[in-house]
């Protein structure tokens, strides 16, 4: 797999992403679009072809393409460029090579993200906590 260093390779595996979906269909735009996480981005990518919305698509080798390290790759300079977090992002390729990428700034309600651990220990500590709480009701 090529390594994802730069704004420019970034954008180039999405849109190669995109282009191997087509698989010689024909097609008005073609989308990647994915969901940030901590560690890794699920990705789905569709075509629309004269309106229609086609998700059916081909499985490229996993050592070929790799969406969802770019959609990383993208959060991580995105971050550190504007000081802001991306939860997803729509790329979307046209036909002319020109390309639209739009970024969603909105946290999912149902994630929580946290980069602390907890140890055996304080879970351990927690529950005698609970226990001595209850036994004094």
């Amino acid at each position: 797999m090529k390594e994802i260093n730069n704004l420019e390779s970034a954008y180039q595996e999405l849109a190669n992403a995109c282009l191997d979906f087509i698989h010689g269909r024909s097609w008005d735009s073609v989308s990647c679009k994915s969901a940030i996480f901590s560690q890794m981005a699920r990705t789905e990518i569709f075509l629309t072809d004269q309106g229609r919305i086609d998700k059916n698509g081909v499985d490229w080798p996993d050592s070929a393409i790799n969406p969802g390290e770019a959609a990383l790759f993208l959060r991580d300079d995105f971050l550190k460029r504007t000081g802001e977090r991306i939860w997803g992002l729509t790329f979307t390729l046209f036909p002319d090579g020109k390309f639209d990428i739009e970024f969603d700034y909105s946290k999912p309600t149902d994630y929580e993200e946290s980069d602390e651990s907890i140890s055996g220990i304080e879970i351990n500590q927690s529950l005698q906590e609970l226990r001595t709480d209850s036994d004094k009701k």
